[in-house]
């Protein structure tokens, strides 16, 4: 059994990490993924697989003896002490974000993340630096600093990485260890609210049920005969969460699913309490409002007794 990543395949193969992504996408190159972002694939499946693509077998060898490989690197790699001696003069290297130095060791600042991120060179950061910056114990620096708030958490800059780092996992971790009061704008009062209330914005139960019906009704009158919204019902199929925004701002939105149900004839319902769709808690790196949240979901689903949980998010 081969256990590997994106990237040292692309590698080995001497082929661009999107061609093996590709590969395992479609289904050619028959792969599991496994922990730490690695593939597990048989032998006997990569070897069919390089006969299929034309691989030569001296490449598909490398492959085959990547682990053996490895191990004698590994033996003559010295301990970073004694290689480089103790280097503090930058920060302190056994910073708190870098409990898994996947996240920063493995960095070549190729510059590959800061070109396909979105927001780069905004405030005067980009992916390669904040990592950087990590990587020289600058860690407060990029805690206080507010690019991590403006990163949609997108992926990009990942999906773009030849060494597979994980770097929304460490943006996320960035912001985690930001103190609650002076995390931006409305998202941790959305967070308390959602506490609370069961969705970002505390809009009250009765007024959340009361505007259900009435747009239920809406849609029983343009193109859904006899349609009443589903709340509360149990043992339907599906459970539909909903994104607060919608009843509070936009409440014809939500008629675009209930359209599709209701043409396809499925059993779904709306709870009337904890409906929440939008888990700021995980946005905000705020891990125990996030498991609340993400509880309260799955004691709507077995109280009511649903079958499928739907996310529109």
């Amino acid at each position: 059994m081969i256990e590997i990543r994106v990237g040292e395949l692309a590698e080995l193969l001497g082929v661009h990490r999107n061609t093996v992504r590709n590969w395992i996408k479609s289904g050619a190159l028959k792969a599991s993924q496994t922990v730490g972002k690695k593939y597990s694939v048989s032998e006997e499946e990569f070897r069919r697989f390089c006969t299929l693509q034309s691989i030569p077998e001296s490449v598909a060898y490398r492959v085959l003896s990547k682990e053996v490989y490895l191990a004698g690197k590994e033996e003559n790699i010295m301990p970073q002490s004694e290689a480089v001696g103790d280097v503090r003069t930058v920060g302190d290297r056994h910073s708190v974000l870098r409990a898994d130095p996947g996240w920063a060791d493995l960095c070549l600042t190729c510059g590959s993340c800061a070109s396909a991120c979105p927001i780069s060179g905004v405030d005067g950061f980009d992916p390669r630096k904040i990592v950087r910056m990590v990587v020289l114990g600058r860690t407060q620096e990029v805690v206080e600093s507010n690019w991590p708030w403006k990163c949609t958490l997108c992926g990009k800059c990942e999906e773009a990485c030849p060494m597979n780092l994980e770097l929304v996992k460490l943006f996320r971790r960035i912001r985690s260890l930001r103190e609650r009061d002076k995390v931006p704008g409305p998202l941790h009062k959305g967070v308390l609210m959602a506490l609370r209330r069961g969705n970002n914005l505390g809009i009250p139960k009765a007024d959340f049920v009361e505007l259900l019906e009435e747009v239920g009704e809406e849609l029983a009158e343009e193109s859904c005969p006899g349609f009443r919204t589903p709340v509360e019902v149990e043992g339907a199929n599906l459970m539909l969460t909903i994104n607060s925004k919608e009843p509070f701002g936009e409440p014809d939105d939500m008629k675009f699913w209930w359209k599709i149900f209701y043409a396809a004839g499925e059993s779904w319902t709306v709870p009337a309490e904890n409906w929440e769709g939008v888990n700021w808690g995980l946005f905000t790196g705020d891990d125990d409002a996030m498991r609340i949240m993400v509880g309260r979901i799955v004691d709507n689903m077995l109280r009511l007794d649903c079958k499928k949980l739907v996310l529109p998010e």
